[in-house]
């Protein structure tokens, strides 16, 4: 099943976001695709309030490679940037990456990488594409 939204603002991608969230199942594996700069943190961040983690806390994972937020529930989302994360197995278990993607809570993986996919058993796909008027299309498949 494919849904699709256009967005014309941050306001506009913060309804499909939360939208989005809505439509998650529990534990579900999301791959944020697209293009630097075009929203991938943006939606994430949306995603994970909308669910119960504090806004505050939602950032780029480019830096320490993870992020986890609580939220109201109880419930653990793990915020995962592949871009920086190398091709190495080693740095991969240290980081605790196939626990994260076999085990409990929400995943939103920004860059994600083919080998995720070795670790879960199945993930769903969000991607944002830059139209050339500016508006943002928004994909979950």
């Amino acid at each position: 099943m494919t849904t699709t939204w256009v967005s014309r603002s941050e306001e506009e991608s913060e309804l499909a976001a939360r939208e989005i969230a809505r439509l998650l199942p529990a534990d579900a594996v999301v791959h944020l695709i697209g293009d630097l700069g075009v929203g991938k943190t943006f939606l994430a961040r949306a995603i994970a309030t909308e669910l119960g983690a504090d806004e505050r806390d939602v950032s780029s994972p480019s830096f320490a490679i993870v992020h986890e937020y609580p939220t109201r529930s109880g419930e653990t989302i793990f915020h995962i940037d592949g871009y920086r994360l190398s091709n190495n197995r080693r740095e991969w278990l240290e980081i605790g990456i196939p626990e994260i993607l076999g085990g409990p809570g929400l995943k939103l993986i920004e860059w994600p990488k083919e080998e995720f996919q070795t670790f879960e058993s199945s993930h769903l796909e969000v991607e944002i594409r830059l139209l050339d008027d500016g508006t943002r299309e928004i994909e979950m498949r």
